[in-house]
């Protein structure tokens, strides 16, 4: 998305966005014809679910400030929690575009605030080593989440390294191992601690020339200038132990973005598109099948079963590839284990529908 500018949005205007994303993602759904009642109403509460999730992470933000508005020490604190998680679910709105991936990191991200509010609660405020060390975890995470939404939408920076993978051949799994043989990490990828793959993650983006982008970006809306500044020049990630269950989340937010910098020099033509969408047609089809419509269609790539998962998951093959409730199974096994795990082809039904874009609204929205 280069050229484009950069939208976090605040309170009010996140919940507008949550609930016009929610109509868009029902209004497609219409015309997709379920293989049963039953599974168009997990579909409905999915999308569902996911407006009330930001709904209510938002709520109780905002009790949490109330609560504490009289009190000198967590007062600040509480403040600082509220912009994380709108920080948190602009991420979540505007680069979860497959809506049963939004679900997982909502998720995830819910239990990573929950952790926080309790840390919050039962502070020692006397204790000026303590208070400085939650409100630092907090900015630190905070500074995390702004990089991840800029390396996301800064796919230009990295343009010429995506290339040249796709050149030589490298696969996805052999990008990853490269990178955590280089850091010194023994064993497979998916026993590393997730401090460690995160730090081979990060290691795959400063290669890549993307951290580097960062620095240079200008037009972001709605972020502290201090936060901003701090993110261009100190992007660090798996160098300490993560805390307040925040590992799993930013492990989706990096999974995401090493993707892109590995795909974008893979371009996914409109032949392969047609066949998937041929393929899933209106009732949907079996996910072993898609992506092997995928994998006869694509010329000049690594067509693995992985690279034609993950594209689905991750991009929903140009915006038109729904997985269904398997999504999060998928993300874990392509990113849990760096493109080693087999991805699960069972009986798992994939639809094809466009889905809306959350980013495009946001902008939209950021405007009224």
């Amino acid at each position: 998305m280069a050229g484009s500018f950069y939208v976090f949005l605040k309170d009010e205007k996140l919940r507008t966005l949550a609930n016009v994303i929610r109509l868009g993602e029902i209004r497609e759904m219409y015309p997709i014809r379920f293989a049963s009642p039953g599974e168009q109403h997990q579909y409905m509460l999915t999308v569902n679910g996911n407006m009330t999730a930001v709904y209510s992470l938002l709520d109780e933000c905002n009790l949490l400030a109330e609560k504490y508005k009289a009190d000198g020490v967590r007062s600040p604190i509480a403040g600082q929690i509220l912009v994380y998680a709108e920080h948190c679910l602009n991420n979540a709105l505007q680069l979860f575009r497959n809506f049963t991936l939004r679900k997982d990191y909502l998720d995830k991200l819910t239990e990573h605030q929950h952790e926080i509010f309790q840390a919050l609660n039962e502070l020692d405020t006397t204790s000026r080593s303590s208070v400085s060390e939650l409100a630092d975890t907090i900015r630190e995470y905070d500074q995390m989440v702004v990089a991840h939404m800029l390396l996301n939408l800064n796919s230009h920076a990295s343009a010429e390294f995506s290339q040249y993978i796709r050149n030589i051949g490298i696969t996805f799994d052999e990008l990853v191992k490269s990178n955590q043989a280089k850091l010194g990490f023994p064993g497979k990828f998916e026993n590393l601690e997730d401090e460690q793959k995160l730090e081979v993650y990060n290691e795959i983006c400063n290669i890549s020339g993307r951290m580097n982008g960062v620095a240079a970006i200008e037009g972001v809306k709605g972020v502290d200038e201090e936060v901003l500044n701090m993110t261009r020049s100190t992007i660090s990630y798996g160098k300490k132990k993560s805390k307040f269950k925040s590992a799993g989340m930013f492990l989706m937010d990096m999974g995401i973005i090493i993707w892109d910098v590995y795909s974008s020099g893979h371009t996914m033509t409109e032949a392969v598109r047609a066949a998937v969408i041929t393929a899933a047609e209106a009732g949907g089809a079996a996910l072993g099948k898609v992506i092997g419509v995928a994998v006869a269609k694509m010329v000049g790539v690594a067509a693995t079963s992985v690279f034609a998962a993950a594209a689905g998951l991750v991009f929903g093959f140009i915006g038109a590839f729904i997985v269904g409730l398997v999504a999060g199974l998928v993300f874990d096994a392509i990113f849990g284990s760096g493109g080693e795990k087999p991805v699960p082809e069972e009986d798992s039904r994939v639809y094809v529908s466009d889905m809306p874009d959350g980013h495009l609204l946001a902008r939209q929205i950021a405007a009224l």
